[in-house]
């Protein structure tokens, strides 16, 4: 389990790095990602329609074309402009954040194990997140210029779970 270890470490610092240079160079690191969606949504939707002789009914092909040509589509706007993909995905990161605060919201309300006080707080963070997203959906500037910091800030925060684990005693 050595090499594990060692796998673990290496990654960690990898991901230390990359959530340093992500921080301090937001710029590059939105472009790389407006690329990155852009490139994965065109290889997406050639394999969906590429795909296609694996079903077997006629609904199920022409949704599956649909899916795959919008998925091109959207591939080849956030490749054709930049700016246009990087505020695309600040509204998708919104949305996204919105639908995580709502649904944890309920998962925390029906929680039994935390009572009193700790639910109280626990649900005001989850409310707070929620209007925090809406705030991202209404100012999707602000949500597109945010999105390279929290994947930094993430990188880093795997990176440093990596690196404990990586010295970690345990098997």
């Amino acid at each position: 389990m050595k090499n594990s270890r060692i796998i673990d470490l290496l990654l960690g610092i990898a991901f230390v790095v990359i959530g340093i240079m992500a921080v301090n160079r937001p710029a590059t690191t939105l472009g790389f990602l407006v690329f990155f969606f852009g490139v994965l949504a065109i290889v997406r939707g050639i394999t969906a329609i590429v795909g296609l002789g694996a079903m077997t009914s006629q609904s199920s092909r022409g949704f599956r074309i649909v899916l795959g040509v919008f998925d091109i589509i959207i591939g080849v706007m956030f490749l054709s402009n930049m700016i246009r993909g990087a505020l695309f995905l600040g509204v998708m990161f919104a949305v996204w954040f919105l639908m995580e605060s709502i649904g944890h919201l309920f998962l925390t309300a029906r929680f039994n194990q935390s009572k009193g006080f700790m639910k109280i707080i626990i649900l005001l963070f989850d409310i707070l997140c929620m209007i925090l997203a809406v705030m991202l959906l209404f100012n999707p500037i602000i949500a597109t210029l945010t999105l390279p910091k929290l994947v930094g800030f993430s990188a880093i925060s795997f990176g440093f779970v990596l690196i404990i684990h990586g010295f970690s005693h345990q098997e």
